[in-house]
């Protein structure tokens, strides 16, 4: 099973390359402040996806078997629920391409997600399921974090999938 195990680590770190080559170009080409660093958090979490993922080729390769980790919760899964920055819409052609960018992260996050838990189904070690979900885990948080950030800018009235105001006026 470790040739499998091999396979499916250099799938997942070439699936985080990925992830990062395209949040830092979208880094790069977003000009709303609030966008941009959404892209470069977003970045940096699939570096880190990419160093759990290494390190556990690396002992896999070297037979010393498959590590346990412990991936606390990231700053993004932790921003999750006090994300509630309504000041800073996008507006006019910028706004579009940001938009095109949001919806190709969205894109890219729910793939990266099904890709992990794909591969928890695939891998009978407990210990390869445990990793693989938490990253698919991390990839949701990401995805809501995209999405909060879209129903802003689209002025939805909806704030991570639930309505901030009732027709009724109410809140």
């Amino acid at each position: 099973m470790s040739d499998e195990l091999v396979r499916i680590l250099k799938s997942a770190i070439e699936v985080e390359n990925n992830g990062y080559a395209t949040f830092s170009k979208f880094a790069k080409q977003t000009q709303d402040e609030n966008g941009r660093r959404i892209f470069e958090r977003l970045a940096k979490d699939e570096l880190e996806h990419r160093a759990i993922l290494e390190k556990q080729l690396k002992a896999v390769s070297e037979g010393a078997g498959w590590e346990s980790v412990h991936i606390p919760k990231s700053e993004v899964e932790q921003l999750l629920p006090t994300v509630r920055d309504k000041e800073k819409r996008l507006k006019g052609e910028s706004g579009l391409g940001e938009m095109e960018a949001l919806n190709t992260a969205l894109d890219l996050e729910r793939k990266t997600a099904a890709f992990f838990r794909e591969k928890s189904e695939e891998v009978d070690n407990p210990k390869a399921k445990d990793l693989f979900t938490r990253l698919a885990e991390w990839e949701d948080a990401h995805f809501e974090l995209i999405m909060a950030e879209l129903d802003s800018i689209k002025n939805t009235g909806m704030w991570f999938g639930i309505p901030e105001f009732r027709m009724d006026g109410t809140f």
